[in-house]
């Protein structure tokens, strides 16, 4: 069963989101059981995953939302 999913994550200036956006580069990726990509739309840095099964989604989203979890503490100096 084909799965897929969308990430929007805001970010307070499109400034930011460029940066988000450029750090993520090289992450989009085509694999046996998933293809992925990041876009920018204003403020917002867009994630699209195609996957085979809910298991390659869920690892997918996840693998994404933990990389813009990093680019947040770099930008933040590692203050949370």
């Amino acid at each position: 069963m084909r799965c897929s999913g969308t990430l929007r994550v805001g970010f307070p200036d499109q400034k930011s989101a460029e940066d988000a956006l450029r750090a993520l580069k090289g992450e989009g990726e085509k694999g046996g059981r998933f293809s992925s990509r990041a876009s920018r739309a204003g403020r917002e840095v867009v994630v699209e995953a195609e996957c085979a099964d809910v298991v390659a989604l869920r690892a997918t989203l996840n693998a994404y939302l933990r990389y813009l979890q990093v680019i947040e503490g770099v930008k933040n100096g590692g203050q949370e």
